[in-house]
């Protein structure tokens, strides 16, 4: 296993960043780790890069406990590379940028070269290696920063939003060269975005946190939708041309026409009984699958589109959902997470 992570907490003052009960990573392969901001991804990132430790909890790399003092993190390091959201590269050439952690692991002069050519081609700045870093684009800093971190050949490269606040073909040439170093390296990456279809195109794995713990919607009740800003402080999500639900402002895209919409099945609530409209939406639907599942019972149900809700087997005695029966949901506010397309 490439990474283990158990009853893992991270602490801020009075805050708890990230709370993960288990977290197994395999080695040689992509994970995307998604959720709105503040979700947690960057804490996770800092602490998967041995950049921070958690407040409690063990973490395993390779089969092997980690050990958070200065000798077993420096070897460690050395492993793992974290490509930060706004890279910082040094004043000088793009040739020397790349060259730096060459240096510092005293790579012989000759392979440094050839493997500074091999990573500025791969990401497409072959032709920049003697331009000075601050004419560049943010496009083009990102791709020299990633040539940088791919140069010294890590075990496991951590991006963190590599995608953000470039254009559409710094993102495709970013994303192509992630997924072929994968594929030709056999390195194992993670890397966090707030767009699913990148997770959808490149991982073989997708990771979604809520409020610092994973959640396991990632396969299911993902809606792409329409938005409408209202001047209420409220957002329209459009499902269908009929179907919307509100939710507050501060909980969708702001600005944002369009948004994929992800709704955790576990807090969906069945004949939810006495109703508080502020704090949720209330919807009828028809039932049309019912399946146990590991101590549950997993309901699909038709509300002008399918969505899935649990149940635990005490809920299911209680309202005795059948096929074909109409019955209301609620789906709270805290329910829903809603990222860009």
């Amino acid at each position: 296993m490439l990474y283990k992570l158990e009853n893992l907490l991270r602490i801020h003052g009075k805050r708890t960043v990230l709370n993960i009960n288990r977290l197994d990573i395999i080695p040689n392969a992509i994970y995307t780790l998604i959720g709105p901001n503040g979700a947690g991804k960057t804490s996770l990132l800092q602490i998967l890069a041995f950049l921070d430790k958690p407040s409690s909890g063990t973490i395993s790399f390779n089969d092997q406990p980690v050990r958070f003092n200065e000798k077993n993190l420096h070897r460690l390091r050395k492993k793992v590379v974290l490509l930060d959201q706004s890279p910082i590269l040094f004043t000088g050439t793009v040739y020397k940028n790349v060259e730096f952690g060459l240096k510092v692991r005293k790579i012989p002069q000759d392979l440094r070269k050839k493997r500074i050519e091999e990573m500025l081609e791969l990401v497409g700045m072959e032709k920049f290696a003697d331009y000075e870093t601050q004419g560049l684009s943010g496009g083009e800093v990102k791709r020299v920063a990633l040539a940088r971190a791919l140069a010294i050949r890590p075990d496991v490269l951590l991006c963190d939003e590599p995608t953000a606040n470039v254009d559409r073909e710094n993102q495709e040439i970013i994303l192509n060269t992630l997924q072929k170093i994968n594929r030709e390296e056999k390195s194992s990456i993670i890397f966090s975005t707030h767009y699913l279809s990148q997770g959808q195109r490149l991982a073989d794995h997708t990771l979604l946190l809520q409020n610092g713990s994973l959640s396991n919607l990632v396969n299911e009740n993902i809606f792409k939708v329409t938005l409408s800003h209202q001047k209420t402080d409220q957002v329209l999500c459009h499902l269908t041309g009929q179907l919307f639900f509100k939710l507050p402002a501060d909980k969708a895209v702001p600005d944002a026409d369009s948004a994929r919409l992800y709704i955790d099945p576990k807090k969906i609530v069945m004949d939810p009984g006495k109703k508080n409209r502020s704090d949720g939406n209330y919807l009828n639907g028809h039932i049309l699958e019912l399946s146990q599942e590991n101590g549950t019972v997993r309901v699909g149900i038709d509300i002008g589109i399918r969505l899935t809700l649990v149940l635990s087997i005490k809920d299911y005695h209680r309202k005795k959902p059948g096929i074909g029966e109409k019955k209301e949901i609620f789906i709270p506010h805290n329910s829903v997470v809603c990222t860009e397309t």
